[in-house]
C-alpha cells in the first residue's frame, strides 16, 4: 500500500442513533474500521473521540497527538 500524502492518520466518523462507525486510514495507507455504541456514558463521553483513542491506543486522560492526525471528518 502507499502512504498517505501527509504521513499522518485520517479519520471519518459516522454517528448514528445506536452505533458510531469510524474508518481510519493509517499513515501506511491501511484502512481500519471500528464500531462503538453511540451512547455509553459509563465508558466514555464521546464515541468519536473514544474510537480514535482506541485505534491509536491512547488511554483516557492522555492527550491525543494532533500532529499525528491529518483529518477528522
Amino acid at each position: 500500500m502507499t502512504t498517505t500524502s501527509t504521513g499522518r492518520w485520517q479519520f471519518w466518523i459516522d454517528r448514528g442513533g445506536t452505533f458510531t462507525d469510524i474508518v481510519a486510514k493509517r499513515p501506511d495507507g491501511q484502512l481500519i474500521i471500528h464500531k462503538l455504541l453511540s451512547e455509553n456514558p459509563e465508558r466514555y463521553q464521546d464515541a468519536g473521540v473514544q474510537g480514535i483513542r482506541e485505534i491509536l491506543d491512547i488511554p483516557v486522560g492522555q492527550r491525543i497527538p494532533s500532529d499525528a492526525i491529518d483529518a477528522i471528518k
